[in-house]
């Protein structure tokens, strides 16, 4: 019994060290932006386009801000992942319980476009599919079951 609750210690203890130094690094979706960050938030790292730059500093400001959410919500859930294999799922469960769903769970990864790119051109317009002239040829497709 004492060998299964020291093998227990020394897990928690590794799971302790292994998310001391969790970080995960995410690029933002249009690619300016890269970061590393930890679970609590900490950056570890931050990459900017030059081309980011000529955004202004309100669009830098929210990309990089999205980023480091992103980045923070990858190591989260890696932490969660970590601490699942760990301990086992219920225990990760009863974790979520108390501390809230992983970002997995919740809304993983809403990027929110800036404002000068949501401003870009509107899509184009698919052209209509033409109209089939023959009915019996609209009608063989109309019912791909009722083929012989």
């Amino acid at each position: 019994m004492a060998a299964v609750n020291e093998d227990r210690m020394q897990a928690v203890e590794q799971l302790q060290r292994d998310l001391a130094v969790t970080a995960e690094t995410v690029e933002h979706p249009n690619g300016l932006c890269m970061v590393t960050a930890s679970a609590k938030g900490q950056i570890r790292a931050l990459h900017l386009h030059p081309a980011l730059l000529q955004l202004g500093a309100r669009a830098v400001g929210e990309i990089v801000t999205e980023t480091v959410r992103l980045a923070t919500n990858a190591a989260v859930q890696t932490s969660f992942n970590k601490m699942a294999l760990a301990l086992g799922d219920g225990m990760a469960i009863d974790v979520e319980s108390i501390a809230g769903d992983s970002p997995f769970r919740s809304k993983w990864n809403p990027v929110v476009p800036p404002k000068s790119a949501a401003e870009a051109a509107p899509a184009e317009r698919r052209p209509r599919a033409p109209i089939v002239e023959d009915p019996d040829e609209d009608a063989f497709f109309e019912n791909p079951f009722g083929r012989r």
